[in-house]
């Protein structure tokens, strides 16, 4: 039997991602389970770290409301370090997303091409990872019209240049505004340059996945029209794309029984299972109508690389 340990994690508090135990067809429970840390943890250009802890739970484990409440894990130290600096992160309340309880940041910002390293020491076990911010790749504009699919939903296109020479990885995270706590994953939202054309690349972007939706919706990748959508365009590192691509694989396969799943998501923490992720990240805000935007560089705050409320229009 291969085993698969049930774990929730989601990338910059946009995800929660269930992955759950795929084995052969005769179940067997390991009743020695020994629980296994579960890090989500990022950092963006020019913010703060954000890290969310949990424990894996097996498969047999009964899932309720008092599971749930019990997830964080709320007595871990966690610190990053720049190198130069090194920052504990305080632990709080965060109801936009389970487990719940975030540690995050205050001092040290996101700067693209610097490494970060996450340490955590929990139980007297301590484990370790690093990442590097990849350098923002900006939209130049954002495209609106109405889908193939249907004339009163909308299919956005973000247009971008596409770095030459270079091996590039991507991930799109969306929140409708007044619906979404928070941004969470795309649809299809991860892809390499290798699928892009040059000089200027598009990319189709698409409402995020939610596991849980209210009760009669039925989800659908566009937008409707008068919504107010945050977009977060990133470049990620190569361990990044592996992550986030295998996870859509698993959200695509879940509805097929075909397709059983038989693999744990990636992670690049030392010693417990997870991410720890740098995204060169940049937002993005509009209304969906019929209608072209083009982005442009805050002047006043260059530091923030864009604004996320001028674009409204």
């Amino acid at each position: 039997m291969k085993l698969r340990t049930l774990y929730l994690v989601g990338c910059m508090a946009l995800a929660t991602i269930v992955a759950l135990q795929g084995c052969d067809p005769d179940w067997k429970f390991d009743t020695n389970y020994e629980p296994e840390l579960v890090v989500e943890g990022s950092i963006t250009t020019n913010g703060f770290s954000r890290v969310y802890l949990s424990e894996s739970k097996s498969l047999n484990h009964t899932l309720d409301s008092l599971t749930l409440s019990e997830l964080p894990v709320v007595s871990a130290k966690v610190t990053v370090s720049d190198g130069s600096r090194t920052e504990i992160l305080v632990g709080r309340i965060d109801r936009n997303r389970m487990p719940y309880f975030a540690y995050t940041g205050s001092e040290i910002r996101g700067v693209p091409g610097r490494t970060y390293t996450l340490t955590i020491t929990y139980h007297d076990r301590v484990m370790t990872a690093q990442t590097t911010i990849p350098k923002v790749v900006p939209l130049d504009s954002l495209r609106l019209r109405p889908s193939a699919e249907s004339d009163t939903l909308y299919q956005a296109t973000g247009y971008f240049r596409d770095p030459e020479g270079e091996t590039n990885y991507y991930k799109i995270f969306t929140q409708v505004e007044e619906k979404d706590k928070d941004l969470f994953n795309a649809f299809m939202g991860s892809f390499s340059d290798e699928i892009l054309s040059h000089p200027e690349a598009e990319a189709e972007i698409y409402r995020a996945f939610r596991h849980t939706t209210v009760k009669g919706d039925k989800y659908t990748p566009f937008f409707k029209p008068g919504e107010v959508v945050r977009f977060c365009f990133a470049q990620v590192p190569l361990a990044g794309f592996r992550f986030w691509s295998l996870y859509e694989n698993e959200v695509m396969n879940n509805s097929n029984p075909i397709i059983p799943s038989t693999t744990n998501l990636p992670g690049n923490v030392d010693g417990a299972l997870g991410l720890w992720m740098g995204y060169g990240a940049s937002y993005y805000r509009v209304e969906v109508k019929d209608t072209c935007y083009s982005f442009l560089p805050d002047t006043n705050n260059p530091s923030s690389i864009f604004t996320t409320s001028s674009f409204i229009k």
